[in-house]
């Protein structure tokens, strides 16, 4: 089994929350609708624009239209491992990812009355940030279509510690469009399985364009909890 170190930086407490990102999207917008898989009830959405060839900003707003969060990322250095900087207004959570010569340093505000943590990790070859994680897929794509398991190692900034994944192919929820491919992440380690379920994404099988993410949001409310969620995306 192949195996490769990845660092996604997204997870609270004892929940992953995976961003996949577009970094080699040819794109003028792209807006993802996220539904409560609870309840069905649109939670969010947000909005990803290009700024240049090596930026692009996500905007969130609330289903009113009110933004509450913005987030840029930076691949000048890096298509998979690229720096970063979140800020959601509903608490005041920071994260602030910057690759510095051979090392990330994160700096991780939970929320406005917390105080902030910075970590050094060193950056190791194959190791993924954020929205690198899109490129991740695409990187391996052949293998897992082939039915390779490839495991990953996530780091959690809150923690400064990292959890093991499994990203396979996997079947498609209901509702997906036709022709879709799947992928799931998997916790290796059976205590991190009992807090996290499995994340899946669909990917459009010819032009290979993330279509639809269900698992943990990356956004939290206003309580600091984050959701389950169906996020649908659009290419505008």
């Amino acid at each position: 089994m192949a195996c490769f170190r990845v660092c996604l930086l997204r997870i609270g407490l004892l929940t992953v929350t995976v961003l996949l990102g577009f970094a080699n999207t040819a794109m003028a917008q792209i807006v993802g609708s996220a539904y409560s898989v609870k309840t069905g009830e649109l939670l969010y959405r947000e909005t990803h624009q290009q700024i240049n060839d090596s930026a692009y900003s996500v905007e969130y707003s609330e289903p009113n239209g009110e933004v509450f969060a913005h987030k840029t990322l930076d691949f000048s250095q890096s298509k998979i491992t690229p720096s970063f900087l979140q800020l959601n207004e509903r608490n005041g959570e920071r994260i602030d990812v910057k690759q510095l010569g051979r090392q990330l340093t994160v700096n991780y505000l939970e929320n406005r009355d917390a105080k902030e943590e910075t970590e050094s990790v060193a950056l190791e070859g194959g190791m993924i940030v954020d929205a690198g994680f899109d490129e991740f897929v695409k990187q391996y794509w052949q293998a897992l279509v082939m039915g390779k398991e490839l495991d990953v190692d996530y780091l959690v900034p809150s923690k400064q510690t990292t959890f093991g994944f499994r990203v396979s192919k996997a079947t498609c929820l209901d509702g997906t469009q036709n022709g879709a491919l799947c992928f799931s992440l998997t916790p290796t380690s059976w205590l991190v399985k009992m807090a996290v379920d499995p994340i899946v994404v669909a990917y459009d099988s010819q032009d290979k364009r993330l279509l639809r993410f269900t698992g943990r949001a990356n956004i939290c409310d206003t309580k600091g909890k984050y959701e389950q969620v169906d996020i649908q995306y659009q290419y505008l």
